[in-house]
């Protein structure tokens, strides 16, 4: 079985990275596993710790025809992960040594566990909704075009509202004068969409959600459409620009500048453990049911 791991490429962030890296390693070695790893994650490590992590196949800027990726971090790495592996059409597994974890929810005591799964293929794969954008206006050129959790249209100033005009499908929405827009897919309705409150999805739903960022009218509520909706916006702001955001990767764009948001043409899979439901990480994350007065 062959696996390419990816983590935090700034491991001075966290003083711990380094060393849950190379106890993710050093699990994995205890299996008939052909590990991979950046060359960038690897050089970004001490020498002591790259001479006890070796062997291993290093990457350099290719992912190779492997049976998974494993993302050590939290979320976020998780995210960037997905954009680095593209169609290749690799499943990833998320090892959380983060905080909250909906999409790395496998924790480093239960990794040895999960890799006799694995290697045993005891195992589901999900399939996840990506979103695509595509612009028309001026020329604009984007390091990835898709999204695992939401597409952000946001103010790049710090006073004006933007007034966002919104189409689906050809068909005129709604104008939404507010300090930015959301648009997610069910994945994403546990990240930025829940916190301006949007609704939370089951992760393989076929759906499109839309919440508009501080609006400044009570009835712009949000709204769920299909994942076969291709969503059209134009965007007006004083300062003439604004800034749209993949998965957190921002770029500042003219006002002239129409998007068009829509389903990606393949999926991206990810791993789960048998008996580890969508329903049981809400629970335990968002502590539903859990009473806090105690």
């Amino acid at each position: 079985m062959k696996i390419a791991l990816f983590g935090s490429t700034h491991p001075d962030k966290n003083p711990q990275m380094e060393a849950h890296i190379f106890n993710v390693c050093k699990t994995i070695k205890k299996f008939p596993i052909e590990l991979y790893m950046p060359d960038t994650l690897f050089y970004s490590f001490s020498r002591n710790m790259q001479d006890n992590m070796r062997p291993m196949a290093l990457l350099f800027d290719v992912v190779p025809p492997v049976d998974m990726a494993f993302s050590v971090g939290g979320d976020g790495t998780f995210l960037r992960t997905a954009a680095t592996i593209g169609e290749a059409d690799i499943p990833i597994l998320g090892i959380n040594i983060g905080r909250l974890g909906f999409l790395a929810d496998i924790g480093c005591d239960d990794l040895e566990t999960t890799l006799r799964e694995i290697v045993n293929e005891k195992y589901r794969v999900e399939e996840r909704l990506l979103l695509e954008i595509s612009t028309e206006g001026d020329f604009t050129s984007f390091d990835n075009i898709r999204a695992l959790n939401e597409v952000a249209i946001l103010k790049q100033d710090t006073a004006s509202m933007l007034s966002i005009h919104a189409y689906i499908n050809d068909e005129y929405l709604t104008s939404y004068q507010s300090d930015g827009l959301v648009i997610a897919t069910p994945t994403g309705s546990t990240a930025y969409s829940l916190s301006i409150g949007g609704p939370i999805l089951a992760p393989t739903s076929p759906s499109i959600i839309l919440a508009a960022i501080a609006p400044h009218s009570l009835t712009a509520r949000p709204l769920v459409v299909g994942d076969d909706s291709r969503i059209s916006l134009k965007i007006e702001s004083r300062s003439k620009q604004y800034l749209v955001s993949l998965d957190g990767q921002s770029q500042i764009l003219h006002e002239s500048t129409t998007l068009e948001i829509y389903k990606a043409p393949y999926t991206q899979k990810v791993v789960k453990r048998f008996g580890h439901t969508f329903f049981e990480t809400l629970r335990d994350k968002l502590m539903w049911g859990a009473d806090v007065r105690i």
